[in-house]
């Protein structure tokens, strides 16, 4: 613990952003499950963020991104090295019918944005928790829809510490995979988006809203979907179909509304909800013979 706490200081001399030591991510995730990370840094702007990297070359600390913590459990054990939280990227701005939006923007703001400017498109990830650069790193979506859809362009810096802009052709995007360069950053990401009436705008986003809160258990702490849906099925309506809805191990529970999330209860831990995730992936191999594969990122230690 000390070593860590001499690291943490010695950190805080490079960056201006917030440098937190032994953070628990419970704080952080939207699970409200997790351990703590050995550092959680909280960079100003891109040159705060390029410090930080540096730092952890320096000293080779593994680095990862957490986002706005959805679609995510981190485990019980915690998180060795840097965790870097991109809260402080707040840009929002619109340049014709092009709207660029930093990385930790969330997703409903940047929608709340759009319509207000007139700009449709992204209406399909209405209630999408988590935020910009999270969503596009994930590719996120609903009913058929993607981040990639409307995306035009993404700014990031490399683990190296290089800023790169991609133009999306060059993405490899796929069904919640986007496959950018190992230990890159998003920054920031641009959108092209069509013009249309601001109210009409915000009744579309009103309509999935409405969809999204009535088939899924937003009134529990949850990490949104817990398995990719497989080709041509869903998985909710697999777990479903084992007969498991409902069930609960320690905190946690599947939910008896959505059988593709987990809930937590209250004092949940991460290996509560890993149990549900490997007694569903073993019910709906045995009921419908389909490996339901996670959606959720998994990371840290038990």
């Amino acid at each position: 613990m000390i070593a860590l706490e001499s690291l943490a200081e010695e950190l805080r001399a490079k960056v201006r952003g917030k440098v937190l030591s032994h953070e628990p991510m419970a704080r952080h995730t939207s699970f409200k499950i997790g351990g703590p990370a050995d550092l959680l840094v909280i960079p100003e702007d891109v040159g705060d963020l390029r410090a930080a990297l540096a730092f952890a070359r320096s000293q080779q600390i593994p680095v990862r991104v957490l986002g706005g913590g959805s679609n995510t459990l981190v485990r019980d054990g915690g998180i060795r090295g840097m965790v870097l939280l991109l809260s402080a990227f707040q840009e929002l701005s619109r340049e014709g019918s092009e709207v660029t939006a930093g990385a930790g923007v969330r997703v409903s703001r940047l929608l709340a944005f759009s319509s207000r400017q007139g700009l449709g498109g992204l209406e399909i990830l209405s209630g999408v928790p988590g935020t910009v650069g999270g969503a596009v790193w994930g590719n996120a979506g609903a009913w058929g829809g993607s981040t990639a859809d409307h995306l035009v362009r993404v700014q990031l810096v490399t683990r190296e510490g290089e800023e790169r802009i991609l133009a999306r052709e060059v993405i490899p995007f796929r069904y919640r995979f986007s496959g950018f360069p190992e230990g890159a950053v998003i920054t920031r990401a641009t959108f092209a988006l069509v013009p249309g009436n601001p109210t009409a705008i915000r009744k579309q986003i009103s309509r999935w809203l409405v969809r999204r809160n009535a088939t899924q258990p937003v009134e529990f702490r949850s990490a949104g979907s817990i398995f990719k849906n497989p080709p041509g099925d869903y998985a909710g309506r697999l777990v479903e179909g084992a007969g498991i809805r409902g069930i609960r191990i320690g905190g946690a529970m599947i939910s008896e509304k959505h059988g593709n999330f987990f809930v937590n209860l209250g004092g949940a831990r991460a290996a509560d909800v890993l149990a549900l995730v490997a007694l569903a992936q073993e019910r709906v191999r045995a009921t419908a013979g389909v490996d339901l594969e996670p959606e959720i990122q998994v990371v840290g230690e038990d």
